[in-house]
């Protein structure tokens, strides 16, 4: 019995399909490469969340408190992204990209201002909004402009904007904040994040979504 299965033939594999390219060759739309680029410009505001920490521990927060903040702030953001999940399927996308960068120059603004340890906790505790609104519904916005045939491009743009942002990021912050002190550094992220919000709803004026949930192609 068992040695009639060796005697059972398997069909051929069809051989692999050419690919002619045409994901490469497809152009990206105008609105998406202006989009991406709001995208890259908004990530050079965008510095690590460890800055926060630093932070909260320049405003008095002990050291043994720090890893307790940095899991609020996580919590926050699973919190927010499952709102959003939702919410995105209801409302024009870029809408919530606007009210998470719009947290991130407010609560950037206010870490800049603050002088005692709690009222950093309440603006982390609001950071996570930030992330929620964002990251989920940027990489839906860029699935929504994509052409099919280029998504896969699409996303590797977009990851790479944000990864070539990051150390100019990072390092813009940190040289302000040694610099010119922590106000000054958290200020400049705010004012960066303003600009692109203003950037970003002018793109959404010149041609609103189409319909709640998808980014208009025109």
């Amino acid at each position: 019995m068992v040695a009639s299965l060796f005697l059972v033939k398997e069909p051929p594999l069809a051989p692999p399909k050419a690919t002619d390219g045409a994901g490469l060759r497809a152009p990206m739309p105008a609105r998406l490469r202006q989009l991406l680029g709001l995208f890259f410009f908004f990530a050079l505001a965008n510095s690590s969340d460890a800055f926060l920490l630093l932070r909260a521990r320049e405003v008095g927060t002990k050291e043994t408190w720090l890893p307790v903040l940095w899991l609020a702030l996580h919590l926050s953001k699973v919190w927010w992204t499952t709102k959003a999940g939702a919410w995105s399927d209801r409302m024009p996308r870029h809408r919530l990209v606007l009210g998470g960068w719009a947290v991130y120059a407010g609560c950037y603004a206010l870490l800049g201002v603050a002088s005692q340890a709690w009222q950093v906790w309440a603006v982390v505790a609001a950071y996570g909004a930030f992330a929620g609104l964002t990251e989920p519904v940027e990489k839906a916005m860029v699935k929504d402009l994509a052409p099919p045939e280029a998504r896969g491009r699409a996303f590797g743009l977009y990851h790479g904007l944000l990864g070539a942002a990051a150390i100019p990021a990072g390092l813009l912050t940190g040289a302000l904040w040694q610099a010119f002190g922590a106000a000054a550094a958290l200020f400049t992220g705010a004012a960066v994040a303003a600009l692109a919000s203003a950037g970003l709803f002018l793109w959404a004026r010149a041609a609103p979504p189409a319909r709640p949930g998808q980014t208009s192609l025109t």
